[in-house]
């Protein structure tokens, strides 16, 4: 799997699996079976200007067309302008908001993609990470189009035309055929309550559950498996800081070998063999578990990665480090 494919390799332009989607298949399989013939989320948006809109105040006026993404994400810049094509063609009849995700993205890299691309559809920004969640973001961009009676009718990755067929579907009812809407359609998957995160599968064959672990310190590190790579390609001072981070890691790790450290890895075109690789280029040794529905990165309100928490055995948070890992040595020792 791995990081967002380039320009070259972008899902839909050679065939592939999932009707065009490519190797981003399989992770969007997992929204669409969570999403789609299910009421969408009740979400609230935060917009670039600072506003909010409320898709539950939408729902009866008119469809809805999400596109989760990111200024570091090369095909979400490919699709742009498939984008505010869409938004200036059908935006009386269709709401079309731009959801950047905000992980690993300052809202000034925002800002600047908006100004240079000269892009007029609305921009939202997701600061907490709870529009992710409720929508089972696992790839960048998704689409989700939601129909006017509230219902989510589709997910997908790529410009395929699958999802013109949808998007017509949407604008122009008569020109396409759409599933009957059910009245008391269910509400998507839910996703489990930040308070009360589901226990994470580590590579390492265990789980990790915070109600019933040992009352011990307990150090997480959230990481973006991808940052030192495919982000640095675009974002050279990020990757920089999160290589920087992984390595610290490694040397404060051994220096502490009885405190229990877990990679916590955001989900985002992550895999099993993503693990494998991230491991080969630093020699982590922590286990590491992919967040399947962003609900840690949410519970302890990650948005940069690398971030490091400490948890004392309580677990009530000690100290957190973001960035290149500067100050990581002399957060661990305040576990002793």
């Amino acid at each position: 799997m791995g990081a967002p494919p380039k320009p070259a390799e972008q899902p839909g332009s050679a065939g592939g699996a999932g009707n065009g989607e490519g190797e981003a298949a399989a992770f969007v399989q997992t929204a669409r079976d969570a999403l789609v013939g299910h009421r969408a989320p009740a979400v609230s948006l935060e917009m670039l200007d600072g506003t909010r809109v409320e898709l539950a105040k939408l729902i009866g006026q008119r469809p809805i067309y999400l596109k989760f993404w990111a200024t570091w994400c090369v095909p979400c810049r490919e699709q742009m302008p498939h984008l505010e094509a869409t938004f200036r063609a059908h935006g009386d009849r269709l709401a079309v908001f731009a959801v950047d995700v905000g992980v690993d993205d300052p809202i000034e890299n925002v800002r600047e993609l908006v100004a240079s691309k000269q892009l007029a559809m609305p921009v939202a920004i997701d600061r907490d990470g709870s529009v992710a969640e409720q929508f089972h973001l696992n790839v960048t961009p998704q689409h989700v189009l939601i129909d006017s009676a509230g219902i989510v009718r589709f997910v997908g990755h790529a410009v395929t035309p699958e999802l013109e067929r949808a998007i017509a579907a949407l604008v122009e009812p008569s020109s396409a055929a759409t599933p009957a809407v059910t009245a008391n359609a269910a509400p998507a998957v839910a996703a489990p309550s930040p308070a009360a995160v589901p226990p994470l599968a580590l590579d390492n064959g265990a789980m990790l559950e915070l109600a019933t672990r040992p009352h011990t310190p307990l150090a997480l590190t959230f990481a973006t498996l991808f940052c030192d790579s495919y982000i640095a390609e675009s974002r050279p001072a990020i990757g920089a800081a999160c290589a920087a981070h992984a390595r610290q890691i490694e040397q404060v790790r051994k220096a502490h070998p009885e405190l229990t450290w877990i990679t916590v890895a955001y989900p985002v075109w992550t895999a099993d063999d993503d693990i494998r690789d991230y491991r080969k280029r630093f020699g982590a040794t922590a286990p590491i578990g992919i967040d399947r529905g962003n609900t840690w990165f949410r519970k302890f309100g990650v948005r940069d990665s690398y971030t490091t928490v400490l948890l004392d055995g309580s677990g009530a948070e000690v100290g957190r480090v973001s960035g290149d890992g500067a100050g990581l040595a002399a957060l661990i020792a305040k576990a002793h």
